[in-house]
């Protein structure tokens, strides 16, 4: 019974000795949520610009990348991204409006953005096909800038009253 009393406070010294995050200052969260709006509007320069190359950089490579749309895990890995991004065919577009943009600066490197959007692929003739939902994201500051880590969009659904 002794050791058991010992393990306990053993784990209850080391849960309470254990580093916690570091706090953000306001400053920091200003800047961190400034720094995440701009990655948001570079993000959109480039799917507009149709980009693809760049934009696909802005995926992490982390081996638990993942991107869900709509009650699905669309993409496992960046490299996933990446070739649907290839498959976009030339010519084609993609132009997004945020709305509603919140960005909750978690820690240091770390944040979540969450927005409404709408979203146009357009082609070469000006033709093309939209839709709109919600997205959020998870961005991680990395050695080469923001990037997505994780994601989630989804269109909305109609209820029953």
């Amino acid at each position: 019974m002794r050791s058991v009393v010992a393990i306990l406070i053993t784990l209850a010294m080391a849960v309470g000795c254990a580093r916690q995050p570091a706090a953000l200052s306001a400053a920091h969260a200003t800047a961190l949520g400034d720094s995440a709006r701009a990655f948001l509007e570079e993000f959109t320069r480039l799917s507009a610009a149709a980009q693809w190359d760049s934009l696909s950089q802005l995926y992490s490579a982390r081996s638990d990348f993942r991107f869900l749309e709509s009650g699905v895990v669309r993409y496992n890995s960046a490299g996933a991204i990446r070739e649907a991004l290839r498959s976009v065919p030339a010519g084609t577009r993609i132009q997004t409006e945020y709305t509603n943009v919140a960005v909750q600066p978690m820690a240091p490197g770390l944040a979540g953005v969450s927005a409404l959007f709408s979203t146009q692929f357009v082609d070469s003739a000006g033709r093309g096909f939209g839709f709109a939902g919600a997205i959020s994201l998870t961005l991680q500051h990395e050695a080469t800038g923001w990037r997505i880590l994780s994601g989630h969009s989804s269109a909305p659904v109609p209820r029953a009253p």
